[in-house]
């Protein structure tokens, strides 16, 4: 609209408040609201903003009118009827001659007033009485070097008066320590106007402190799940583990007071990471689901999307350099997601969480291309660092690492896995920044919490309650001995992506009993547990089938699945003894 002839000839009606100069504006604006005929008034510069502002939460909610005044005059449109007035700010805006002025005209008057515009502020606010609890934060100086500008506190008046709160100013980027130790005696939220140039999230969390915030690295066995508890409450769950790790998650958010999940974080398709996301899903409300946008054939991934189109829960897949918005006093970056990767590891979604000056950095099982990725685009500083991939030698790169420079770091691997994670080169790679057994924390069957302030940071651990086994029973009292694990000379001699078939042929020179054998699609991250009847003849061949066309045909056919559970992008299979030992290995 370039002129109000534009406006009118939409149909609105006009009407312009206005006098020679800010100071006539300001009297025109008391007639218009009806205020003008009050008996108290409210005193500021009119050649700054920010006492006003101060005052403004005052003026709106009982409907006090503002006169401006310069730093010696008072303002010759003040009526005659006014006999109490209240000055906002110090005698370096508002002289004391102003004062004394007032005085002599028989007025009675009131200094509200602090060493800088922000004590001045919180000493308003506690003349405030409200009943809303809650507040409004707003940029307490202004965007412009040349001008008074303040975009986000124009609205800040009104919005006072509607809501009933108090104004609080802050600083752009420093933290005004009064201002943080009153906010701390309120017992209500923020409602910060403007986006992270009028307030950054860090002076945010500064100033809005009201608690820790805990990230909990939950034993699941082999697999990964971490539970978020921001400082204002909400609740990110990123992996569940396996699928029989699902109860045990529930348990542990159960424990600890978790009934809705703000977000639920797939880092990736492979089953050790969202096969417990099921019992999650069908146990607690969920406000969104991100994934890492990377597709899978296996029945576990097939099972979890279903549920969550089932659930009808908001679906996301995150853009790089993109933030989870879920509490105003932290950040969550998104650094990798599945976007351009064959491989599911360098899919992983992978976060970096920031609660004042505390980073916390979660990578899933990022691999080295997806590591080399990040530290060319973010910077992966952090103080406490989740080690990608449990632990493998495939991921923590030395130049990752240094990069990272953690000081507190946590891998989540399986007690006695039959990966061998952590890797000894990653522990090294680790102790050579400096870390050492004290900063090194392995789960072990222990759940692991790492909280901070945002300042500083305190890490314990305590034994998984919820994964604990059950007792043994008591033995009979002449127990007969379990018979010796088989193992045996085994040989996997064909692995055909596309028609999802497997053929294992016995090399040994006897039978073997395929009780507790299990062969591992790799990156499909699928295990086949071999029936415990099932026994392979000496020189004999056996084909495990999956996929639409998968059959049991015995002895020479076992199905193992309906679904499609080898990536056709390249996957790797491996035969595991009762023992957990590796037997063989191909890779196609």
């Amino acid at each position: 609209m370039s002129n109000l002839s534009d406006l009118e000839g939409k149909g609105y009606s006009v009407e312009r408040v206005s006098g020679k100069n800010r100071f006539e504006t300001a009297a025109a604006i008391n007639k218009e609201a009806g205020t003008a005929s009050k008996t108290e008034a409210i005193l500021v510069n009119g050649l700054t903003v920010a006492d006003a502002l101060s005052a403004s939460s005052y003026s709106a909610i009982n409907e006090v009118p503002i006169y401006l005044s310069t730093d010696d005059k008072i303002p010759a449109s003040l009526p005659s009827n006014i006999k109490e007035v209240t000055i906002y700010g110090g005698t370096g805006v508002v002289s004391p001659s102003i004062e004394s002025s007032l005085k002599q005209k028989g007025i009675k008057v009131k200094r509200i007033s602090g060493k800088n515009r922000y004590i001045t502020n919180i000493n308003a606010a506690k003349e405030l009485s409200t009943s809303n609890k809650n507040f409004l934060l707003v940029r307490g100086t202004s965007t412009s070097k040349t001008t008074e500008d303040y975009p986000d506190a124009v609205a800040a008046s009104g919005l006072a008066n509607k809501l009933d709160m108090q104004i609080v100013l802050s600083h752009p980027t420093s933290t005004i320590l009064e201002t943080r130790e009153y906010l701390s005696t309120i017992d209500g939220k923020a409602l910060i106007l403007g986006g992270t140039n009028a307030i950054s999230n860090k002076i945010a969390s500064n100033l809005l402190t009201v608690g820790d915030m805990k990230v909990h690295f939950i034993y699941v066995g082999q697999g990964d799940s971490t539970l978020i508890q921001t400082p204002n409450g909400k609740n990110i769950l990123i992996d569940a583990g396996k699928r029989g790790a699902g109860d045990d998650v529930v348990c542990y958010l159960k424990d600890n007071g978790v009934k809705t999940l703000d977000f639920v974080v797939a880092t990736h398709p492979d089953a050790d990471h969202i096969g417990g996301l099921i019992d999650v899903l069908n146990e607690f409300p969920v406000k969104q689901v991100v994934d890492s946008g990377k597709a899978h054939t296996s029945q576990t991934y097939l099972d979890y999307l279903n549920l969550v189109d089932k659930k009808d829960i908001p679906f996301k897949v995150p853009k790089v350099g993109s933030y989870l918005n879920v509490d105003p006093l932290i950040d969550i970056q998104v650094l990798n997601n599945g976007e351009g990767y064959s491989d599911n590891n360098n899919a992983s979604v992978a976060l970096k969480l920031t609660y004042g000056d505390m980073d916390y950095l979660l990578t899933g099982d990022a691999e080295a291309e997806a590591e080399s990725n990040m530290v060319e685009r973010f910077n992966v500083s952090s103080e406490i660092y989740k080690v990608g991939h449990h632990g493998s030698s495939s991921s923590s790169t030395p130049k990752f690492l240094n990069e990272v420079a953690p000081e507190f770091a946590v891998i989540s691997a399986g007690i006695d896995n039959p990966y061998g994670h952590p890797d000894s080169e990653v522990i090294n790679r680790l102790r050579g920044l400096g870390l050492d057994y004290s900063t090194i924390w392995e789960l072990n069957g222990e759940d692991v919490v790492v909280s901070t302030n945002g300042n500083n940071m305190s890490a314990s651990s305590s034994p998984s309650a919820c994964g604990s086994e059950e007792p043994a029973p008591e033995p009979d009292p002449d127990p007969i001995p379990d018979p010796e694990p088989t193992t045996g000379k085994l040989d996997i001699t064909n692995l055909d992506l596309d028609a999802e078939t497997v053929k294992i042929k016995n090399i040994d020179s006897r039978d073997i009993s395929m009780d507790g054998w299990k062969l591992v699609s790799v990156d499909g991250n699928q295990t086949y547990y071999f029936p415990s009847n099932y026994t392979l003849k000496k020189g004999a061949t056996v084909t495990v089938t999956s996929g639409r066309n998968s059959y049991e045909s015995r002895p020479s056919v076992l199905q193992w699945s309906k679904a499609y559970l080898w990536d056709n992008n390249g996957d790797t299979a491996r035969l595991y003894d009762p023992q957990g030992g590796l037997i063989d290995e191909l890779r196609r």
